[in-house]
């Protein structure tokens, strides 16, 4: 489908900020005038709010947000800003679950819900069934606002069933939800007839995510450049989102994944749809086929997973080439699935993956894919996915010693190791994907073993061969049974801990990231975030530059490092990044890393303006394709394509000049 016009993207833009807006007011005047919470900081005991007493929903929302402010408290955050942060988060909440309604509506993959307001047809369907009698009541009554008010909270835990992580009823903000009055503005805001093309579209979500965002990104750039400020963990997140052009995208990974799957299958009749792959300069190297199934592809910085959407479409294909010829020379002899109908709930539970700082982008993600699955079969029944947030609470000392307290064997090693791990987890607010927790274990594991060489283990046993054998295997299975035990810690806080649920399951969320950071993938592609050095605040440029000396001066230039890391043997990295990395001094370190572990397989040099939303000379971009080679003469004897975009004047002259150059080369190599 054809993006958004200008026209439709602004109207987007109206929206969003207006609904933003909106939604801010009414959730402090809620919070002011029903809990006696108040943005300044103070608030009121419930002694002194006696319709509490009468309303139990509205009391036990009152000691959620009590709990929710004492969390944040214990996090070093101040009461005035958790409360601002609430806030937000709800506006930002209930402005996206609508949308998604509006975006399920117009697919068809629900009744109208929210298209005509109480008028609307599923909520005439939910008052005439038996099961929502005391709302039909209500409704003839005359209490239209309450009832329709239930059927929306109905219908979200109806759609939670399969997207949790946005329409969560257990949340905070989900308990926050607009009055009446409010809520009709917004509903008029959505059902604007200028908005009506955008809910067709798959990246009008993207689109809200970064407008909504706008005024936190001006003051960060605010505080950034006028004011002489670093930046701060809670600003990493709106200064560096940044939508990136579609064809960049589709460049990307038809060049990593697509050019995988064809490496495997070099008769795929696939090769005809990847309008945007390069033929290589020289014969590829073959790979051996496996099933789809298998074939997997993160996004560490995933924003709202906009390269999981054209992937998504690429593994669709690819499976079912794969179903439709199965069994001959070449292919495997049983599929991944076995009907078409399988495909998309196949796709988010074996083949995508996302990580992201900010829990907005995953809620958000978590909704563009479960859209696209719908849209390929809407019957989908959408159990599974792979994305994490990397932004979690620290948990404290005593729940950790009370778990610890379980345990009897190995438990000195495993009280080392879990707090060791869970101090390292706070980093991940600053660090996402760049978090190396598979190197802590790692470590952790080394160093307990050098701890106890001086007094072997298992000194009992008879014979050297078996007393090494036995100590092999002992620090073999202790890496994983540290991942389990933290695995269970998490899980036992996050189901018994309602301090972890104010927005999701923070805890079990960290578990995720742990999860993820494991594996290794056949394809990494992002456009991650760009921040150079100067602008960090000490905190965030001293934990980069321990981790990565010689990625230090930008942000983009630690993730180039670290989706290499993240990706297999002879797998892909795709990214669009800032271009100094090829050329400064102070990357030599960096591209000799780079030239001793991968090949260029080809390269679309962007230079300024690729970016509709940046103008000037500031950002000079670069969008590339490395494989990861480990033969030195295969690294060394390889030839790249290139193609120098630097010129044109914004992103659509770039993308007419790569595709009429792309057209040209395949001319000369075909």
């Amino acid at each position: 489908m054809p993006g958004l016009s200008d026209a439709q993207r602004h109207a987007i833009h109206d929206m969003a900020l207006a609904a933003r807006q909106l939604l801010m007011e009414e959730t402090a005047a809620q919070l002011e005038g029903r809990y006696g919470v108040h943005t300044d900081g103070t608030v009121e005991p419930e002694e002194r709010l006696p319709h509490l007493a009468e309303d139990a929903a509205a009391r036990e929302d009152y000691r959620r947000i009590l709990a929710y402010l004492k969390a944040e408290e214990e996090k070093g955050r101040a009461r005035k800003e958790a409360i601002a942060h609430l806030i937000k988060e709800t506006a930002f909440t209930w402005l996206n679950r609508l949308a998604a309604f509006k975006m399920m509506e117009s697919r068809k993959l629900i009744r109208e819900t929210v298209g005509r307001g109480s008028d609307s047809n599923a909520f005439k369907f939910y008052l005439a069934d038996p099961a929502h009698k005391e709302d039909y009541e209500r409704y003839r009554r005359g209490e239209v606002d309450a009832a329709y008010r239930n059927f929306i909270l109905w219908q979200c835990g109806q759609v939670a069933r399969e997207l949790k992580v946005l329409f969560d009823p257990d949340t905070l903000p989900g308990r926050l939800f607009p009055r009446p009055r409010a809520l009709r503005a917004l509903l008029d805001l959505l059902n604007d007839e200028a908005l009506a093309p955008a809910w067709q579209a798959e990246e009008t979500v993207g689109w809200i995510y970064q407008y909504f965002a706008e005024e936190e990104k001006a003051a960060v750039f605010d505080r950034l450049y006028n004011r002489k400020q670093k930046v701060h963990p809670a600003d990493v997140a709106p200064a560096t989102q940044l939508f990136t052009p579609h064809w960049i995208v589709r460049f990307l990974v038809h060049n990593t994944l697509g050019r995988l799957w064809l490496a495997m299958h070099p008769d795929s009749r696939l090769r005809e749809q990847l309008d945007y792959f390069v033929p290589p300069a020289e014969p590829p190297a073959l790979a051996p086929p496996r099933p789809a199934r298998e074939i997997t592809l993160l996004d560490p910085a995933c924003g709202t997973m906009h390269f999981g959407l054209v992937a998504f479409d690429l593994f669709y294909e690819m499976y079912k080439e794969e179903l439709e010829r199965a069994g001959e020379p070449g292919w495997p002899e049983i599929p991944s699935v076995t009907d078409e109908e399988e495909i998309p709930a196949a796709i988010l539970a074996h083949n995508l993956y996302g990580i992201d700082i900010d829990l907005r982008s995953v809620q958000l993600a978590a909704l563009v894919l479960y859209l696209k699955a719908k849209a390929y079969n809407p019957k989908a029944r959408i159990t599974e996915s792979n994305l994490a947030v990397a932004n979690v609470y620290p948990l404290d000392g005593k729940r950790l010693s009370r778990f610890l307290a379980l345990f009897r064997e190995d438990r000195p090693v495993l009280e080392r190791a879990l707090r060791a791990l869970w101090r390292r987890l706070e980093d991940a607010e600053w660090l996402g994907s760049l978090l190396r927790l598979e190197w802590e274990i790692a470590d952790l594991v080394a160093a307990e073993r050098s701890r106890y060489q001086k007094a072997p283990l298992f000194a009992g046993i008879a014979g050297e061969f078996e007393r090494e054998a036995a100590e092999e295997e002992y620090w073999a299975i202790l890496e994983a049974k540290i991942i389990q035990a933290l695995d269970e810690f998490a899980r036992q806080v996050g189901a018994d801990d309602p301090g972890q649920t104010f927005f999701t399951g923070e805890a079990v969320r960290g578990l995720r990231l742990l999860h993820l950071l494991l594996k290794r993938y056949d394809v990494v592609v992002t456009n991650p975030p760009y921040m150079a050095r100067r602008n960090m605040s000490k905190d965030l440029a001293d934990l980069v530059a321990d981790e990565y000396p010689e990625g230090k001066g930008d942000l983009y230039a630690t993730f180039i490092l670290r989706c290499l890391e993240l990706t297999e043997e002879h797998g892909y990295v795709g990214m669009i990044t800032q271009q100094s990395f090829m050329f400064i001094s102070s990357y030599e370190k960096l591209r000799q890393s780079l030239m001793g572990q991968a090949v260029v397989e080809t390269m679309a040099h962007t230079g300024p303006r690729a970016f509709d939303e940046i103008s000037g000379e500031k950002v000079n971009t670069t969008a590339f394709v490395l494989r990861r080679e480990t033969e030195t003469l295969r690294r060394e004897s390889h030839r790249g394509v290139y193609f120098r975009l630097v010129h044109q004047p914004d992103s659509e002259s770039k993308r007419r000049a790569f595709e009429e150059a792309l057209a040209a080369w395949k001319a000369r190599v075909q």
